[in-house]
């Protein structure tokens, strides 16, 4: 019985398959880390957000945005720190490493940095009080 293909084909296609799901993995796996460092990012936003409405009691208003007015107000420290260390765990494949929370005068920093990554996710947020910018606004 004479053969018409001679098994080039099967020799080059077991060269050129593991590449092509190799590069498939990679495309993937770039999928996940984007989509970790976004979801961090996100967070280390909402968080900053959050502590830069802190007033520390000020006129009579110490309550985070969904919080309500306590006889101590809330510090922000605390509460961005615990967020943190909450947080930290909940990224699928990448998950948040090392976090940073700075109050710098008007704006608020919040850093945190992937596992096995060397540069930190920043996001630095203006302060505000919702209040003092109600009353502005009413003059």
């Amino acid at each position: 019985m004479h053969k018409k293909l001679k098994g080039y084909f099967t020799v080059e296609a077991s060269f050129i398959m593991p590449i092509i799901l190799f590069l498939y993995l990679m495309i993937i796996l770039a999928a996940l880390f984007l989509y970790c460092r976004s979801a961090i990012s996100q967070d280390n936003f909402l968080l900053g957000m959050r502590a830069g409405s802190f007033s520390w009691g000020e006129e009579d208003y110490g309550e985070v945005i969904y919080g309500e007015k306590e006889k101590n107000p809330w510090q922000a420290e605390e509460y961005v720190e615990k967020r943190l260390a909450y947080k930290q765990n909940f990224y699928p494949f990448f998950p948040a490493d090392g976090s940073v929370y700075r109050v710098n005068g008007d704006s608020v920093l919040v850093q945190a940095k992937e596992k096995g990554d060397t540069h930190f996710i920043t996001k630095n947020i203006r302060r505000y009080n919702p209040v003092s910018m109600i009353r502005e606004e009413r003059k």
